[in-house]
């Protein structure tokens, strides 16, 4: 049986979906994988409700059971960005921070990450979908604790971002075809290409986005989707890191080593390198018990707190060994962001900055959370004009 080959691709508005339909699903030697033209073209008909419920949900189930290739998964991002309003890419976004995993016990400690980046000026974007994953414990449900506005049009985020240069944006407020992809992915009681095209979004094309994953395999998988999205022109001039995340989500493990692959792309020219934030907590064990009753007021706590081992009212709530994993956490994420920031500023303006190594980075980390409040010699501040690297 020949397989169908290269279709003429239309308007998602003239274009008739059961050939691509057909394209998968043409028996065992007649199918075939779709194109990435094609992947972006299907995302963007069911969008328009040109490509029927039973259309998308067959091609997801199609290309789920035989394996999605990178081209596939690539052109639903391409498409999932074409369905978004002008409005998200006009906003002045430092780094894309997708927060779709969840975590099974703990606290999103990355949240204080972020809390703390904007407080000194760098504009941070939350995305996630907090339905996907119910049983987990996902950024959304604890954004409130920190006062981080929870926005559902281009013109609140832009205000949230003017005032507090942080703000949290629901999936499927950025993409409303998400919010129906999930319910298929219910319905159907499978996952889809579309769970990871979400997280590539990166709706206001910031310079720095985080892609985190949990699965062996992934990361090669996310790499090689930037580098197509880059060939296609729908990056421009990002970093995109590229790491394994605590239980998925896009915060840096301290128990382990973290490496961090940076997908640049500059005009058509990508280059790809990476680097290692060390083990901050070698050799621990505990910590886990009791985490997943832990309230989301803590992290106002931890927040606030600047001597929390000693603070009454966090460790009626948190054993020591919890306190510390948790501000682990931070550090290990913390020195991650701080060296994509120090690598991307050598590109944008090579003699502002100097790139940092990852020792001097968990340092500054340290420094930058133990002196979150000080209005004045700021380390990140000093850092950024040079000064903090004489001392180190």
């Amino acid at each position: 049986m020949p397989k169908i080959g290269e279709l003429t691709l239309t308007s998602a508005d003239e274009f008739d979906f059961r050939l691509l339909i057909k394209a998968l699903g043409k028996g065992e030697k007649g199918s075939r994988t779709l194109t990435f033209a094609e992947a972006s073209l299907l995302l963007e008909g069911f969008a328009k409700g040109k490509a029927t419920r039973a259309q998308m949900a067959s091609a997801m189930m199609l290309m789920r059971v035989r394996g999605e290739t990178t081209a596939e998964v690539a052109g639903m991002v391409a498409g999932l960005r074409h369905t978004l309003d002008e409005g998200w890419s006009s906003l002045a976004v430092d780094i894309d921070w997708p927060v779709y995993a969840g975590k099974r016990e703990q606290l999103p400690w990355l949240l204080l990450v972020a809390k703390l980046l904007a407080s000194k000026g760098i504009r941070v974007m939350l995305h996630g979908d907090s339905q996907a994953l119910p049983h987990r414990r996902h950024v959304e449900s604890c954004i409130e604790a920190l006062n981080i506005t929870c926005c559902t049009s281009p013109q609140s985020a832009n205000t949230a971002l003017m005032s507090d240069n942080i703000v949290y944006v629901r999936a499927g407020n950025l993409a409303p075809v998400l919010d129906e992809c999930r319910q298929l992915h219910q319905e159907l009681g499978l996952r889809s290409l579309i769970q990871t095209a979400a997280r590539c979004i990166n709706p206001a094309n910031a310079p720095i986005s985080l892609r985190s994953y949990f699965h062996p395999g992934l990361d090669n998988l996310h790499q090689s989707i930037c580098e197509v999205l880059f060939t296609n022109g729908e990056y421009h001039d990002a970093s995109i890191a590229i790491f394994k995340g605590l239980q998925g989500e896009t915060e840096c493990n301290p128990r382990v080593s973290t490496t961090i692959t940076v997908v640049n792309g500059q005009a058509e020219h990508t280059e790809v390198s990476s680097f290692s934030i060390p083990t901050i907590l070698d050799g621990f064990s505990g910590a886990k018990v009791g985490q997943a009753e832990l309230s989301n007021e803590i992290l106002a706590l931890l927040w606030r707190e600047k001597q929390p081992y000693l603070a009454n009212e966090l460790t009626a709530l948190m054993s020591r060994t919890m306190i510390e994993q948790a501000l682990s956490s931070i550090t290990a994420t913390l020195a991650a962001v701080l060296l994509l920031l120090s690598r991307k500023s050598t590109m944008t303006e090579p003699n502002k900055n100097v790139v940092i190594t990852a020792e001097q980075a968990v340092d500054l980390s340290l420094q930058c959370w133990e002196n979150r409040f000080s209005p004045i010699d700021s380390p990140l501040e000093q850092w950024q004009n040079k000064e903090w690297l004489c001392a180190v």
